[in-house]
């Protein structure tokens, strides 16, 4: 993920427009432009959702989100923007994965109704496996493709 200056920037230049013009697409002003370009300030939602939009890039959101609360920096994953094929196929070598050894430890772990002592470490690796297998599907959703 980039930084919060990053994203912003990034958007503005997706978009392909200056500060002034990406001020005045998103009814902002431009030193507010300047202030989120330079990581000083955040974006309200509502301008972060507006960048997105406008430069179709709805993994704006997602950063935006992981940068302006604690709680989703620390339990959702970070994600790079991947194109449409790059995301698909990593998600079902994650899926298989899964499918092959996490899946079944899970299972094995909590036929009983808990996890005991020696089980821990097993149910700590399938459960960091899942965890990169929401990453993998949150990758797919945010995926750059080609619509028509």
């Amino acid at each position: 993920m980039s930084d919060a200056a990053n994203i912003y920037r990034n958007a503005r230049k997706t978009a392909g427009l200056t500060q002034e013009r990406w001020a005045e697409v998103l009814g902002i002003s431009v030193d507010a432009v300047q202030q989120y370009e330079a990581g000083k300030i955040l974006p309200s939602d509502e301008v972060a959702l507006r960048m997105a939009e406008v430069a179709g890039q709805t993994i704006i959101c997602y950063w935006h989100l992981l940068n302006k609360s604690r709680v989703a920096a620390a339990i959702l994953p970070e994600l790079d923007e991947k194109r449409l094929p790059e995301a698909v196929l990593g998600l079902m070598v994650q899926v298989n994965a899964f499918q092959a050894d996490g899946l079944r430890e899970l299972a094995r772990i909590a036929a009983d109704g808990h996890v005991d002592q020696d089980e821990l470490q097993d149910y700590n690796v399938a459960l960091a496996q899942l965890q990169t297998l929401i990453g993998a599907a949150l990758g797919l959703l945010y995926a750059k493709g080609e619509t028509q």
